[in-house]
């Protein structure tokens, strides 16, 4: 078995040991992924106007198909369409970022309730066993091994996963942007 099966199968083996509600919150963040993912694509694509509007301004100025947003935005000479292309850009940016850090507070969030509750099971399997189990062990030890378990299971299981999965969702959606964009040059 190598190393990336016996990560596969511990995973499998903790979600069964999560409860449905918080199995509902995965599910929750996993939207909230692919949020984000769209959000940095809309970032990512609105760098091209930018570009555009700042190196020639006539070339989006005279394309007939803005015209008509143009005509809305009260857009009449050329030197007046940098700010508001700007404006949207900056605004692109802000959510997309915005949106990230709600992710990573979320994401943190679920992983330390997670183990919490995962922590708690424990602590109460431990409570319901025979009174001869309690009085041979010390129950500091007890606590601390739960804890501590409990903490590698949050830092070395659920927060990589989860970072590995909206990385995984995040380079889905921009390469798919890419290639829809222009299929030669992404696949260079």
């Amino acid at each position: 078995m190598n190393e990336s099966q016996s990560i596969l199968q511990l995973c499998r083996r903790l979600w069964r040991h999560i409860s449905l509600k918080k199995r509902s919150n995965f599910g929750l963040l996993f939207v909230l992924m692919i949020v984000v993912s769209l959000a940095e694509v809309i970032s990512i694509g609105a760098l091209i106007p930018f570009l555009g509007v700042l190196t020639s301004p006539e070339f989006i100025f005279n394309e007939p198909q803005l015209k008509p947003i143009l005509d809305y935005l009260g857009i009449l000479q050329m030197d007046q369409i940098v700010l508001p292309v700007t404006v949207g850009f900056v605004i692109a940016i802000v959510i997309a970022g915005s949106l990230r850090l709600v992710f990573l507070w979320a994401s943190t969030r679920l992983s330390f309730s997670t183990g919490a509750e995962l922590g708690n099971g424990i602590y109460r399997k431990t409570l319901f066993q025979p009174y001869q189990v309690h009085i041979s062990r010390n129950s500091s030890e007890v606590i601390s091994g739960i804890i501590t378990k409990s903490t590698m299971v949050i830092v070395n299981i659920l927060l990589p996963v989860l970072s590995l999965i909206g990385s995984v969702v995040m380079i889905v959606a921009i390469m798919s942007m890419l290639i829809l964009i222009s299929p030669f040059i992404s696949i260079i």
